[in-house]
């Protein structure tokens, strides 16, 4: 009996919410995420377009783009067999990190492991990799033709990553702080994607670390996210061989089928303006690998003065109100959990996230608003900075034996 009234309490808020309809019979009620409103498809274009043009018509616009073939120019795509890593002495050697459920879950082991131990075994296991592309494999993989731009290899590129499983991966719903470019070796891909700038406020962005959503993707509930009923997506299939931009902040949800690896570059969204296409390659340069390329890191993009405003918009957006409490999970992410959990740890760490919020927060009214953001200078998101990062050190000395690392760098599949 308890049960019913439970369920005739949401449906009465869902009802209240969206002018009376009856959620549980819109097309997408209990689907996996994706179905139900009008699909769009994704622009696609034959191998890379040059650099002015990839950046002119999708990534200044944030737009995906489809580019089939491309990644067929990597050495890596005729030579990456499981027989070819494992005649690399490297492989012995290598220690990579593995998930252990294909399903997403951000609470799941992450357990450490040879490169050759994985390949003898991932064929029959859940066991998928997930971590930076090894230095050795660096030089089969072509450096993205249309991002062969000085401004961006000098100082801009975050990470790359390999994906490698032997397939049914499904990610959570999420969104990356950088701009991404995949390049699948093997198999197939399905990616569904929400256009943040006209349904984003309809995606229910749960996650404590506020980048993922908690919505069950093989079943999606409507009546506990009755908001996205009325949104509409975007679908696109991969196949090996092919690339896929992913535009910054995008929110999507990627499936993975057969034997499966790709490989994506990250990128700093912040800095694409300043790209001079004169210092870019007009013809690819097919000699150059990712070998000859450093990744900076996701350290510093975290902390920088337009991820920070970016991601405290963003925020506000979904929780429509920015009072102390909702700054502390947003900028704790999953710490915010723990400290909760242990309240004799302490509470210095809360003097740091009082500085940052009263340099927002300009009318000292306890609630920080859209204004307060945008109009706040560089010079304080600059000094929230430095004050996030004292605060950070702060909390790894605190949980030592804690593993953040899926705060440091997107974990989500793309």
């Amino acid at each position: 009996m308890k049960s019913f009234y439970i369920i005739f309490i949401m449906a009465i808020a869902a009802c209240d919410h969206a002018s009376c309809r009856d959620l549980t019979q819109e097309p997408g009620h209990l689907k996996p995420f994706g179905f139900g409103r009008p699909n769009h498809p994704v622009d696609e274009v034959q191998g890379f377009p040059d650099p002015e043009t990839f950046f002119r018509n999708y990534v200044f616009s944030l737009k995906p783009l489809k580019m089939i073939g491309a990644s067929k120019l990597s050495p890596g795509f005729s030579l990456w067999s499981d027989d070819y890593f494992l005649s690399l002495e490297e492989s012995s050697d290598h220690n990579i990190n593995v998930e252990t459920v294909k399903k997403e879950s951000r609470k799941q082991q992450i357990i450490d492991m040879k490169f050759s131990d994985f390949l003898r075994i991932y064929n029959v296991s859940e066991k998928y990799m997930v971590d930076s592309v090894p230095e050795f494999l660096g030089k089969d993989v072509l450096f993205p033709c249309p991002v062969q731009c000085d401004d961006l290899m000098e100082n801009n590129l975050v990470e790359t990553v390999m994906w490698f499983s032997s397939g049914g991966t499904k990610s959570v719903v999420h969104f990356d702080s950088v701009d991404n470019i995949n390049c699948l070796f093997r198999g197939e891909k399905e990616l569904v994607f929400v256009d943040p700038s006209k349904y984003g406020d309809k995606v229910d962005i749960d996650g404590p670390e506020g980048a993922y959503s908690a919505v069950d993707v093989d079943s999606v509930d409507y009546l506990k996210y009755p908001d996205l009923a009325d949104v509409e997506f975007y679908h696109v299939n991969v196949s090996a061989g092919d690339c896929l931009y992913i535009p910054y902040r995008w929110i999507h949800q990627v499936r993975s089928y057969g034997s499966n690896l790709a490989i994506n570059i990250w990128w700093n969204h912040q800095h694409n303006v300043n790209i001079d296409f004169k210092r870019c390659n007009a013809e690819c340069n097919t000699e150059l690998t990712l070998d000859q390329v450093k990744f900076k890191g996701f350290g510093e993009l975290a902390n920088s003065y337009g991820n920070i405003r970016d991601h405290l918009l963003d925020f506000l957006n979904r929780k429509k109100i920015l009072e102390f409490e909702s700054f502390k999970m947003m900028a704790l992410g999953r710490y915010y959990e723990v400290l909760k959990g242990q309240p004799d740890i302490g509470d210095d760490y809360l003097l740091f996230l009082s500085q940052m919020y009263a340099l927002i927060d300009t009318d000292k009214d306890g609630i920080v608003t859209e204004k307060e953001i945008k109009e706040s200078t560089e010079e304080k998101y600059i000094k929230i900075s430095k004050l996030m990062s004292q605060l950070d050190l702060m909390l790894d000395k605190m949980f030592e034996d804690f593993d953040p690392s899926e705060e440091d760098m997107p974990h989500d599949e793309l």
